[in-house]
């Protein structure tokens, strides 16, 4: 099968304008402009996608599908503490009917917005089998908290019996399983250790929200501030369960040995460039969600100089219990606008796409319109493409509505009616 269209972005390489791409099995077999294509493969069949944008799919670096349904829900632009806190009283009066048809509403304004793969985090599972269903590739990660240390042993046991069951339901899908250590003021020091040998025992992948707030960071380097005297009373524990040292919550999570090329840390909002420089030295990878932070008043993520430091950053639109949209155009568009010139559209294209396979450990396979990778992909109807600067093009007019198709692995899992059909199987 021959794809073309108006534009193709293929992230490792220069855009082509009329362009195109060869899919066989699934797999990309070859790029470039489409009067080539059509002449050396003149066999295949030839779809034209016309006046569109065909770039590889988009990749979630963080979401809790299981929170759609609290869009509006949450006091947002108070305090981090404050809306963690009344978080954990709505959830709380939740049911499991709820959670599922979250998650599925999530999976399904994924697909439709462009997303190929996703990283989510779980507490009930409820995500996999939307998911699955949906055909998106991903990692789900199954979240785990405890800040008494007494609980140690229990809250591992049930984590390790959760993965157990996330890695039978997720047989037979494009999805893998992983651990999340919710964050380093939500489990105990004890926990935090005993999560990073589970890890290395298991091999498993792992993903954390780190430094995210200042009330984060006063309670992890002082033991003080509203996380110790409000949230963490209200779920029944008094006093700091870590060792108050003076450290960062980056230095905290590598003392504890949870630091490595198989963690991707979440936020890193007040991540200093000591803690920068320690990330880069493990190999830890990053998801940046900007409008979650500024919903929540946690400040701003220290992006320029992630990407100054070469570390692998994704872009995630986290829950709808912090944010309006699971949108990664409108996250983009907001990263655009909140970082003015310092982050170029190309870099946010970028991120949302092979930085996020790469943060992901995915950059092998998808992520780039590369031949040999797989064929994960989304088309965009675009009406003008600046051809000087097309991925300020494509973010000024991007949108879940402009999305006229998503393929995974060269399968069509979403197609808007009005858009012509093509098959790539």
């Amino acid at each position: 099968m021959i794809l073309t269209a108006r534009l193709v972005l293929p992230i490792s390489s220069p855009p082509i304008v009329d362009g195109g791409l060869v899919i066989r099995d699934g797999t990309i077999c070859a790029v470039g402009k489409a009067p080539e294509l059509i002449r050396d493969f003149a066999t295949e069949p030839h779809d034209d996608l016309g006046n569109a944008v065909l770039l590889p799919g988009l990749v979630n670096a963080h979401t809790h599908l299981e929170l759609t349904g609290l869009r509006g829900r949450l006091p947002l632009g108070k305090s981090f503490t404050e809306w963690a806190i009344a978080l954990l009283d709505l959830r709380s009066g939740l049911d499991d009917e709820f959670f599922a048809t979250s998650a599925c509403l999530g999976a399904t304004t994924l697909l439709r917005s462009g997303v190929t793969c996703v990283a989510d985090v779980t507490t009930y599972g409820s995500s996999v089998a939307p998911l699955k269903a949906a055909g998106l590739r991903g990692v789900i990660f199954q979240e785990i908290l405890g800040p008494n240390p007494d609980q140690v042993t229990e809250r591992l046991d049930a984590a390790e019996k959760a993965l157990q069951s996330l890695q039978l339901h997720t047989r037979d899908s494009l999805l893998s399983v992983g651990l999340a250590p919710h964050a380093p003021y939500s489990l105990s020091e004890p926990l935090l250790v005993r999560c990073a040998e589970l890890l290395r025992r298991l091999r498993l992948p792992a993903t954390i929200h780190v430094a995210e707030s200042p009330e984060e960071v006063t309670y992890i380097g002082l033991g003080l501030g509203p996380i110790a005297t409000k949230l963490l009373p209200a779920v029944g524990r008094h006093s700091p369960s870590h060792r108050v040292c003076g450290e960062s919550p980056v230095a905290l999570l590598d003392r504890a040995g949870l630091l490595s090329d198989r963690l991707l840390a979440v936020h890193a909002v007040h991540a200093g460039m000591a803690d920068l420089q320690l990330l880069k030295q493990r190999g830890v990878s990053l998801a940046i969600c900007p409008r979650s932070n500024h919903h929540l008043m946690v400040g701003t993520a220290p992006l320029p100089r992630c990407l100054a430091a070469s570390l692998r950053v994704g872009l995630g639109t986290d829950s709808l219990g912090s944010n309006d949209t699971l949108s990664l155009w409108d996250e983009m568009r907001f990263a655009h606008r909140l970082y003015g010139g310092a982050v170029t559209a190309q870099q946010l294209v970028t991120m949302a796409t092979l930085g996020g396979a790469a943060a992901l450990g995915m950059a092998g396979i998808i992520g780039s319109l590369t031949p040999g990778k797989r064929a994960d992909l989304t088309a965009l109807a675009i009406d003008r493409v600046d051809d000087a600067d097309p991925y300020a093009s494509l973010l000024d007019q991007a949108s879940d509505d402009s999305v006229v198709l998503s393929a995974v692995d060269g399968k069509i899992l979403y197609q808007r009616e009005e858009a012509m059909r093509w098959n790539c199987h």
